[in-house]
């Protein structure tokens, strides 16, 4: 062999390809996770909003319910939990303190399915395991590049 081929790992160019194939999926542009990042979050937070505003319009009306949580009384439960799925999911689908806003929400269904629905069957917790995990998941992955945060953030 010639000397400038005996430096020259063959295997090399084989791994690489096989990783390139491997790993496909990080040949996605990183903006197209921050949209999909985006509208993950509006449409989401979206949905938890007709379901808050019911709550705020039977709080507005005096029509509370008879649950109440730790030593809150039933006022003041009905409130945070409207507080949780009507206000917090607007400041979620702008992105802004949104890991500080997903906590009340977090908080909220970790109650309702484990608390409220857990002697119920699975259709009855199903939206609230459904939003949980979409909450666990947006509090993990942060608002992204198109948000609030990430344009009041200091770079």
């Amino acid at each position: 062999m010639s000397s400038k081929f005996q430096n020259i790992n063959p295997n090399k160019f084989v791994v690489k390809a096989n990783m390139k194939n491997l790993f496909f999926f990080r040949s996605v542009k990183s903006h197209y996770n921050e949209i999909a990042l985006l509208i993950f979050r509006v449409v989401v937070s979206a949905s938890l909003m007709t379901h808050g505003y019911s709550k705020l319009i039977r709080l507005i009306e005096g029509n509370i319910w008879g649950r109440t949580h730790l030593f809150f009384n039933e006022e003041i439960s009905l409130a945070l939990v409207a507080f949780a799925e009507f206000f917090c999911p607007i400041f979620v689908a702008i992105g802004f303190w949104t890991r500080f806003f997903t906590l009340p929400i977090i908080y909220t269904f970790l109650v309702i399915v484990f608390d409220v629905h857990f002697d119920d069957p699975f259709s009855k917790m199903e939206k609230g395991i459904l939003f949980l995990v979409s909450y666990l998941l947006i509090f993990m992955l942060g608002p992204g590049k198109l948000s609030v945060d990430n344009l009041t953030s200091k770079k």
